[in-house]
C-alpha cells in the first residue's frame, strides 16, 4: 500500500505553522485557514485550545521521525513517532495511516467520550507491546 503525504507544520508559519501546514497539505490558501481559525476563536471558543493540539500533534516539516521497519501485521507500540506511549502512532503503522489523523481522531473521539477513550488508550497502552520488545538483549561475559 502507498503511503500518503503526511501533515506537517510548516516551517515558515507565522505562529506554530499550523495554518500553513494545513493548507498546503489540503492545498488551500493559508489565509483562509487563518480566518477561520479566528472565527472559531471568536464565535465558538475552541480555535486556541484546537491550535495548541494541533501544535502539539502535528510534527514540524523536516523534524518527522523515521523508524525502523516493522513486520507491519504485528501492532506493536511505536518508540519513534510518539506524542505520548506509542498507540496511535502504532496503530497508524498497522494500518498504514498517517499517525497526525490517527492521534486527531482519537483525541476528538476521547473529548466526546468524557473519557472512557482515554482510560481505553491507557489499557491498550499497556497490552500492545512495544515496538523494540523483539529485540533480544544481548548477553555480555562478568569479569569478577
Amino acid at each position: 500500500m502507498h503511503r500518503s503525504a503526511r501533515i506537517t507544520r510548516s516551517a515558515d508559519g507565522i505562529v506554530g505553522g499550523v495554518c500553513s501546514g494545513l493548507a498546503r497539505h489540503f492545498n488551500v490558501s493559508p489565509n483562509l485557514l487563518r480566518v477561520l481559525w479566528i472565527a472559531a476563536v471568536l464565535f465558538f471558543g475552541t480555535g486556541i485550545l484546537m491550535y495548541l493540539a494541533l501544535w502539539w500533534i502535528v510534527p514540524r516539516e523536516g523534524e518527522v521521525p523515521a523508524e525502523p521497519t516493522w513486520d507491519s501485521a504485528k501492532l506493536r507500540r511505536t518508540e519513534h513517532d510518539r506524542k505520548l506511549l506509542g498507540v496511535c502512532g502504532g496503530l497508524a503503522r498497522r494500518w498504514d495511516l498517517d499517525p497526525t489523523v490517527v492521534r486527531l481522531g482519537v483525541l476528538a473521539i476521547a473529548t466526546l467520550s468524557f473519557g472512557i477513550v482515554a482510560v481505553a488508550y491507557l489499557v491498550a497502552a499497556v497490552f500492545i507491546p512495544s515496538s523494540d520488545s523483539d529485540v533480544q538483549p544481548k548477553a555480555y561475559p562478568v569479569d569478577l
